[in-house]
This record gives structure tokens, sequence and C-alpha cells, in this order.
């Protein structure tokens, strides 16, 4: 059977649109919308569980105890007096250990008593603080009285060679939040704004665009010394995000590990009650758009609102001029009038001219140390000792429990079988295909059987079956019984557009499943069947692809017995995801969740003995043992 015969055969569709479907089904039931209170008094026991639950759980998992709470290091770095009725004061505060942030706070000249303060947070946007509509809504917060701090996003402006946003999920590898190191970012933002004695702690607000209207939810619904909340097209419901909106995926941060299994952002956008919101969306936005955000976000949180007595005091605004994503003129005024009512100020609501108040980023600049860290080196640092724990002879048994609980792997699956077709001959090759059911998934399978084949050899690819015909090839040229698989998130189950593959992979995550967790599962009961199809006792594996490589790993460490052979391509030591900076977006599945903190590649192979391994660039190795052979006596 030549190879473009192969190709032919493995490119079959067995499940169409179907797996679509099922990833629709899965998300509907795994990430629940909002339960709305009985009374008040319900509403805040639930909110006080939900916040210390979302610190322990998702923002602060695995950060060292009482980082939280630490003052932060402030450094004042000069001023610029601009002879307008305010002045701008450089600073940088130490956001995250060792991390600064770089900050300017407009000051209005001549302040006396307790003054309103208002932490101005960006998003994804390249010139961060400096941004000219970030600057105006400073200034004219400054010539209205107010204490205006405007902070840098990590990843951006002066913070640009901290890394990219996807970075995190190498900090999440190690066992820590990676979404952390922002919220403890933007937490101490707040401190900092609060610390300032003119600051009055009954009037603080907070607003930001896109990435910074994210930093406002979460921290508002973290954070109740935030009096007034202004998030601008920044946040939507994970569900939503995953049923109907797939446009609306944002970085890693938004869609952090296990969020849902303690609240969504329906839930986190009720939160901001009692305190006073307006939630902005642009009409012609390409994401959070008005008409699906009010029923997402407005109008569940309006039902809290009114369940605690107060429902006006959460209002929603539709921008028309420009309807892009933007903070321009009209969303601006919003603010204005929005701040006004909240704290009944005597102050004008027009956007105040200051075109020629504008500063260059380069004037703007507040300097930063040349070590500062970034996603990496944070997670480079974390994966120094690990994994914390080794595989031993003795603990066997509790190690194979250890690696299930991090992989979240699902109770074993019973497998249906249904034949796709009939069977055909091609080059004295019976190819068959077959679509196995295993609980909600379908494993779409397709078996090469020439005559008098040997041992049964399964191919799993990366990037799907349809690539893997070199594989088979190689496996049918050595007269072995081949099946080629897609098991979760390869090949068939991919969900449609699979370019942005990865953002379904975060909400899987986010749902408290662990994408390798059910790679693993599958390739299990896969292994299984195809013992039981092909009569032997084992079954060897070619694995194409890290996370398809890992997979197999995993399984092998999890339940040797019945796999013979397992060539894959893995690194030595999964710290080199973090020393090549592997893509999350390109690898998503080998991204697990504390992986690394609690096992590294040679735990795996220790646990899989007596499975033998072939790994790419390193070839045969001999079953490792779990500890070291005794001296001779």
């Amino acid at each position: 059977m030549n190879l473009q015969q192969i190709t032919r055969a493995l490119q079959r569709k067995l499940c169409g649109k179907k797996h679509d479907g099922i990833m629709n089904a899965y998300f509907r039931e795994k990430l629940p919308k909002i339960r709305y209170p009985a009374n008040p008094a319900e509403w805040r026991r639930r909110t006080a569980a939900i916040r210390r639950d979302l610190l322990a759980k998702v923002y602060l998992r695995g950060h060292q105890r009482g980082i939280l709470k630490a003052p932060p290091k402030v450094q004042w770095r000069g001023v610029i007096e601009t002879g307008k009725g305010y002045r701008i004061r450089k600073l940088r505060y130490e956001g995250y250990p060792g991390m600064w942030i770089p900050a300017l706070l407009y000051e209005p000249a001549g302040l006396k008593g307790k003054v309103p303060a208002v932490l101005n947070v960006n998003g994804h946007h390249a010139g961060g603080k400096a941004m000219p509509y970030k600057q105006v809504r400073c200034i004219n917060l400054a010539k209205r009285g107010m204490l205006a701090l405007n902070t840098e996003f990590v990843g951006m402006g002066e913070l640009q060679g901290c890394g990219l946003h996807m970075q995190q999920g190498h900090i999440d590898l190690c066992g820590v939040a990676g979404v952390g190191v922002m919220v403890l970012a933007m937490k101490r933002g707040l401190d900092v704004l609060l610390a300032h004695r003119h600051a009055d702690p009954e009037r603080v607000a907070m607003t930001g665009l896109s990435g910074g209207g994210w930093q406002t939810a979460v921290l508002s619904a973290l954070d109740e010394r935030i009096r007034a909340v202004i998030p601008v097209s920044g946040h939507s419901p994970i569900w939503h995000r995953a049923t109907v909106r797939p446009q609306d995926h944002g970085d890693l941060e938004q869609t952090p590990v296990d969020l849902c299994t303690v609240a969504d952002y329906d839930t986190l956008t009720a939160m901001f009650a009692p305190r006073p919101a307006l939630l902005v969306h642009s009409v012609n936005d390409s994401i959070f758009r008005p008409e699906f955000m009010r029923p997402a976000l407005f109008k569940p949180a309006r039902r809290v609102y009114g369940c605690l007595g107060v429902k006006d005091r959460i209002q929603f605004y539709a921008n028309e001029d420009p309807g892009t994503h933007n903070y321009e003129k009209d969303i601006r005024e919003q603010l204005y009038v929005f701040l006004k009512d909240a704290w009944g100020l005597d102050m004008p609501t027009a956007d105040i001219p200051c075109d020629g108040e504008i500063f260059s980023e380069w004037d703007l600049a507040v300097g930063l140390p040349p070590d500062n860290p970034t996603f990496v080196t944070i997670a480079a640092d974390l994966a120094n000792g690990l994994p914390k724990r080794r595989s031993s002879l003795h603990t066997r048994a509790q190690d194979r429990e250890r690696l299930a609980k991090v992989l979240r792997l699902p109770p074993a699956y019973a497998v249906r079988a249904r034949m796709a077709g009939k069977p055909r001959r091609s080059g004295g090759v019976r190819v068959a295909h077959v679509v196995l059911g295993m609980d909600r998934w379908r494993v779409p399978v397709t078996e090469f059987r020439p005559a008098r084949a040997g041992i049964p050899t399964l191919v799993i690819s990366g990037a799907g079956r349809a690539k893997a015909g070199a594989a088979v090839k190689a496996a049918l040229r050595q007269r072995r019984r081949v099946f080629a698989a897609d098991l979760f998130a390869f090949g068939e189950q991919v969900i449609a557009g699979g370019e942005r593959h990865y953002l379904f992979m975060e909400c899987v995550a986010a749902a408290g499943d662990r994408p390798l967790g059910l790679c693993v599962a599958q390739l299990l009961a896969l292994l299984g069947w195809v013992r039981s199809r092909a009569g032997a006792a084992r079954v060897d594996i070619v694995a194409e692809g890290l996370s398809a490589g890992l997979a197999a790993l995993c399984a092998a460490a999890l339940r040797p017995k019945g796999i013979g052979r397992i060539q894959a391509d893995v690194p030595d030591t999964l710290r080199r995801l973090i020393d090549r900076q592997v893509s999350y977006v390109a690898e998503p599945v080998a991204f697990c969740f504390g992986l690394f903190e609690q096992f590294d590649i040679r735990d795996l192979v220790a646990l899989s003995d007596p499975v033998e391994l072939e790994i790419a660039g390193r070839g045969p190795l001999r079953p490792m043992r779990l500890t070291p052979p005794r001296r001779p006596t």
C-alpha cells in the first residue's frame, strides 16, 4: 500500500461536525451560569466564600503564603510639572516579587483634604500607559480634582519585554497560577493609590479598556475597596465564549485554570453589587458586543442588584461614536457623568480639550531594572528544584494516584465501536474505519490490516491522523496491524476553526478538566479496545509530536501493562518547554497545570517500566529503575 493510498484513507472524515456539537454540549454542562440568591444575606455569604475560593483555588494558587497582603515597594522617579493645574509623578512599584510596574500618578495641584481617586488600567495596546486616549482620561480626571493612577499592563508599553500573555502557561506548568502575577500587579496598584494621603477610601473607582476592562472586572469582584466600577469592553462569561461567541475568547489570564469551578464572569459582575457600576460596550466592536453582553452580563447582574434593593446602581451603555473597540470622547464623558452621579460631585461632564498636553512614550518612561522578570524567567525560577517529589519503587501506587490527580483523569471509559462503512482492500491491505464511543466522546480510528499481521501498532499524532501517513507506512512495512486514531484535541477532535483551537482548550481547563487528562483517558480506553480487537497481549505506540508523546508517556506511567513499546517525541525534561519557550498556542495540551511540579519526564519513564521506550533524539531506552540497584556487598 503506497503513501498516497494510506493518506487518502487517513483523510476520510468519520466524525464530521458532530465533534463541535459534542463540545458544545460538554461546555453547556461544565460551565454553569450564575446562581441567583434568594435574599441579600445569602448573597453576602456566598460572595464572601467565592472571593476566598477565587484567591485560593484560581488566582493565587501555588503562590507563597501571605503574598496578597504584603505591602508594595514604591520608588518615585521624578515629576513632570505641566503648569496646567496638575503634575505627573513618575513611579514604579513592585507588583510581583522582583517585578517592577511603571506607573504615572496624575495629581491635581493644590490638593487639600480627601479627594476621589481612580485606578486606570490599560489593555492590549502597545503604547501602554502612554496611549493618547488614556492620557486624556487621566488629565481630565486630574483637572476635575481627582487622583488618577495610570499603571502599565504586563507585556505592554515599558513592560513589553515581559513577554507574551500566553507564556503564563509556563508558570501554570510549575503548579503556580500564572494569572496571579497580573492579579497581584493590579492589586498593588490599588494599594499604591490608596496609600496617597489625599485619597478618599470611600470614593475609589477603577476603569480600563479591553484587558483593562478585564482587570477592572476581576479586581472589583475580589476587592471591595473599589467603590465604583467601570469596565469597558473587557470581559464576558466563559460559557458564552465557548457556546455562543468564540470571537470573544481572550488570553490565558481571561480564562484561567479552574475559574469556572468557582464562578464565571456573570457571577463576578454581579459581585460588584451593591456598588455603582457602568458596563460599556461598543456596537461595532469585534468582541464583547452589546447585543450579547447585555443578556449575558448586565441582565443577570441587574437581577442580583435588584435582590439587594439597588437595581438602578448598575447601568449599561452602548457606544456608537465611533462604536469600535475604544475609550474615546463619548465613553470618557459617560465616565464623568457616572462618577458625578455616583458621588454627588459638582463638575463638568464634557471632555476638556488637552491636545497640547499629550506626551510621548519616551517622555513618560519611568525606567526598569535590566533584570525585571518576565513570565518565562518567573517560570524558570520556579522550575528550579522541580519536581517536588521523585517516584520510588515503594511509592509506585501512590505516585500513579498522584499523576491521575494532576491529570484530573476521568473514570475509565467503556468503549462502544461502530463501523463507518464497509472495510475495503487497497494494495493488499484491509482498511476499516471505526468510530469509538467513550462516554460523551467519539474517537475516530482507521485500521490497516495486512495479511499475516504481527504485533498491533497504535499511531497517534498531534497533527491528526490525516498527517500520520509516513508512520503508518513504516509500521505496515514491518507487517504490523496498524490503528491510527485522533485523540481529544487532535485531528477530527479539534473544534472547527482549528487555528483558534487552543482557546477552547483554555475553556476545558477553566471548566476544571485537563486536556492532557482527557487525551490520556481516551488513549487508555483505546489501547484496551485495540488489544481486544487484535487478540493481542500488547500494543506498541507511535506518538508523533510533543503533546501526543506526552499523552503516551503518561498513559504508560499509569498503566504500563499491555503496552509493549513506545516511540515518542518528548524532551528529556519538561523544563525544556520553559527554556525553549514552547508556545502554548501550538501545544495547549502539554501545559497541564502542575504537571512539572509533580513529575518530570524521568519520573514518567520510570513509572512506565517495563515498557520499552524510544525517544526521538535519544534512541532506545532500557526501562529505568525506580531506585538505584544495590551495590554488591
